[in-house]
């Protein structure tokens, strides 16, 4: 019996699988396959996973049930619905787009067309914060000074989809997280986010570019932790990135001629909001952390500048304390 394969279908069935006859639609195990051909052809690395993701999608179904049932065979209706989640990925849209959410700090995040896609190396930036934080609790023990932690505040700027500022909410019950961005879209899915994982009334989103969001919200000098993974890739090089980047908004991505455009403002603004021992944590480019150390160090209103890696061993976090304790 020939066995069907997704690149043989006419294109002009492709739209609309709904007029094959049950017969001619190929089982399970089939369409994970020439689902994964399709998109090999393409040019996409992670084909089998994505064709595994997009099939189980269309089938509303976990990726794992794809294995208890390989030899069932597909309806008109289920076929047509993957062959259009396969076409989007075809074309290299992100498959987070696709899929309507991205996981991050283990936590299903929504996401869609005009918010940036969450990254697992972001997530450095998480981890750099809270073990800023448990530094700055074992201090304040230490010397005996009256802590902060029973109400510590936070402030995201570019927060996107409220990735990091949700999480951080989730790992630090009592903080409270003053989140910003300048997108309207990417705000409204940083709110649903939160309301999804039940910190919704513990981040306030606040619409702006960057601390002038905060303004009324934090008096100067008392934010405890301040992070960001502001825009840093340098404008000429945004055109050389991978098909699936073109799709994410410029906005979130365009760091200037240099990529420091959006770190200098960032660096230039916060100490003032700061307070003393207080924290700034930056993503950055894998190559910018030396650039970035050194306006950290012109300020002269910070201690000298840490790395923290990504699980890659790359330059990923600068973090920074505000001088004055």
């Amino acid at each position: 019996m020939m066995r069907l394969r997704l690149p043989e279908v006419p294109r002009f069935l492709r739209g609309d699988a709904l007029a094959l006859p049950n017969d001619c639609c190929p089982v399970v195990a089939a369409c994970v396959a020439s689902g994964t051909l399709l998109l090999e052809q393409a040019g996409i690395e992670t084909a089998r996973l994505d064709a595994e993701c997009l099939v189980a999608a269309g089938l509303g179904c976990p990726r794992w049930h794809l294995i208890l049932e390989p030899n069932r065979r597909l309806s008109p209706e289920e076929f047509s619905r993957i062959l259009r989640l396969l076409q989007r990925r075809e074309r290299r849209e992100p498959l987070a787009y696709i899929l309507g959410v991205r996981e991050f700090w283990s936590l299903p995040m929504a996401v869609s067309a005009g918010v940036l896609v969450p990254r697992p190396e972001t997530e450095t930036l998480v981890e750099a914060a809270l073990a800023a934080w448990g530094e700055m609790r074992a201090e304040s023990r230490e010397s005996r000074v009256e802590t902060r932690e029973a109400r510590p505040i936070i402030v995201e700027l570019c927060t996107g989809s409220g990735a990091v500022a949700i999480a951080l909410a989730k790992e630090l019950p009592a903080a409270r997280v003053l989140a910003t961005d300048l997108s309207w879209r990417a705000l409204r899915v940083a709110r649903a986010n939160a309301a999804r994982h039940g910190v919704a009334a513990r981040i306030e989103f606040l619409r702006g570019d960057l601390w002038r969001a905060v303004n009324g919200q934090a008096p100067a000098g008392s934010v405890d932790l301040v992070v960001a993974n502001p825009p840093y890739i340098r404008s000429p090089e945004l055109e050389t990135l991978m098909p699936e980047v073109q799709w994410e908004p410029r906005l979130a991505l365009d760091g200037g001629a240099d990529g420091l455009r959006v770190l200098r403002k960032i660096v230039a603004s916060s100490p003032d909001r700061i307070r003393p021992g207080g924290v700034l944590l930056l993503e950055i480019g894998a190559d910018q952390a030396e650039a970035v150390g050194a306006l950290l160090a012109a300020s002269g209103r910070f201690e000298p500048a840490r790395l923290r890696p990504d699980l890659a061993g790359r330059p990923r976090v600068v973090v920074a304390r505000r001088r004055g304790m």
